[in-house]
């Protein structure tokens, strides 16, 4: 439009010329409607309409079919259709076709129909060209903007899809760890039953299998808890900044534990500061001890001790959860943070879904987990929390 009216100016054709200025900020208006206000049906049919008809004005005073308006009548099609839905196309054609076709038989019927020519053979040729080169330029962005987006869809799609295969492997994975840790209290009560019922047990025997028992369905009981938590979050953690006591936070978990560990003639230590403040959220802390307590209790055999204490360095704090199990061995010492990934890795411990929440929560709470391990002696693990992020430490 810019381009019109600058050639309308030095042509001398002044009403054209208002005609063109005063289009200019109704493109603008369209513009801002369609792309800031959200009206994207209506602007775009507005803008061919009234581009249409400029253009017929145009074609009249523009010397017809001789001057450059079907050359603009070209552009406008293009441009009505890149922003355009699918479903307007047929109807776009029809009316382009259909307007130019009845100009084109209005011409021929009544050439006085034209009411203005060129002054010259030159401003033909001046006009005809640089419409060319202007038309070229704007199917160039026009393309452009096809292409952008085209390529910003295609993405969000190749997203979708990625998406998709991911949730399929999350689902994957966690019918997997369902399926193999359910699979032990089943195993668990299936041979209590077959024993009471083929033998006489001694009270002795049978507090044993009522503790083995006891045991697979409180793992069984963390994995249900687990997978509630993961539902609950389900990728959005509401990481509260609070200042909490972490001895508090876990007293109930540690008395859980202690009662468990008894029953299965395990030592249970906890050494927890009890003046200890931290900053964060006291639930997720919760989660994390308690998967990691969980994993040590159930790896450890009868005799063996776990400890849970609390130390301070000048960086940071560290929880520590340590067994005197029989470690992890080193084909699986690499991976076993990342066991969810690895849904074959057995390790001995509840692996996976537990260890997973609990080193997901340990970096929303600003901090992270490791461990270290000795086949046949234990394996510690350490909740590190730098004290200049997340926490305070009173004493």
């Amino acid at each position: 439009m810019v381009y019109v009216l600058i050639f309308s100016l030095v042509v001398g054709m002044q009403t054209y010329a208002w005609i063109t200025a005063a289009l200019i900020p109704l493109q603008l208006g369209l513009y801002y409607l369609s792309r800031v206000k959200g009206f994207t049906t209506l602007s775009p049919t507005v803008y061919s309409l009234v581009f249409h008809l400029f253009f017929v004005v145009s074609y009249r005073v523009s010397a017809g079919i001789s001057g450059s308006t079907l050359l603009s009548y070209c552009l406008v099609y293009f441009c009505t259709l890149a922003i355009a839905p699918p479903r307007a196309y047929l109807i776009l054609t029809l009316g382009n076709l259909g307007i130019v076709g009845t100009l084109l038989l209005i011409e021929y019927r009544q050439p006085a129909f034209i009411i203005t020519a060129y002054a010259d053979r030159q401003e033909h040729f001046i006009d005809i060209a640089s419409t060319y080169a202007v038309n070229v330029i704007m199917i160039l962005i026009g393309l452009g903007f096809i292409i952008r987006n085209y390529s910003k869809e295609k993405n969000k799609a190749e997203d979708r899809a990625r998406m998709l295969d991911e949730m399929h492997e999350e689902k994957a994975r966690l019918i997997s760890v369902i399926s193999h840790d359910f699979q032990t209290p089943l195993i668990s009560v299936r041979k209590y039953l077959d024993i009471i019922s083929n033998y006489t047990l001694s009270t002795d025997e049978r507090q044993m299998l009522e503790m083995e028992l006891k045991q697979s369905i409180i793992n069984t009981q963390n994995l249900l808890m687990n997978l509630l938590e993961m539902t609950k979050s389900a990728g959005r953690l509401n990481n509260q900044d609070v200042a909490f006591n972490p001895l508090y936070a876990v007293e109930d978990t540690l008395k859980v534990y202690q009662d468990i560990a008894k029953a299965k003639g395990l030592i249970f230590e906890a050494s927890i500061p009890g003046e200890l403040t931290l900053k964060g959220n006291p639930f997720l802390f919760t989660i994390v001890v308690r998967n990691i307590i969980n994993n040590a209790v159930r790896a450890c055999r009868p005799k063996d001790t776990v400890r849970f204490t609390h130390e301070y360095h000048s960086d940071c704090q560290v929880f520590c959860v340590a067994d005197t199990g029989p470690g992890i061995s080193e084909s699986v010492q690499k991976d076993i943070l990342d066991a969810w990934e690895k849904t074959s890795l057995h390790t001995g411990r509840t692996g996976g879904l537990g260890l997973m929440l609990a080193k997901k929560y340990s970096v929303a709470l600003g901090g992270e987990l490791t461990f270290e391990t000795t086949p046949g002696s234990g394996t510690t693990f350490y909740i590190r929390f730098p004290v200049t992020q997340r926490q305070e430490i009173t004493l």
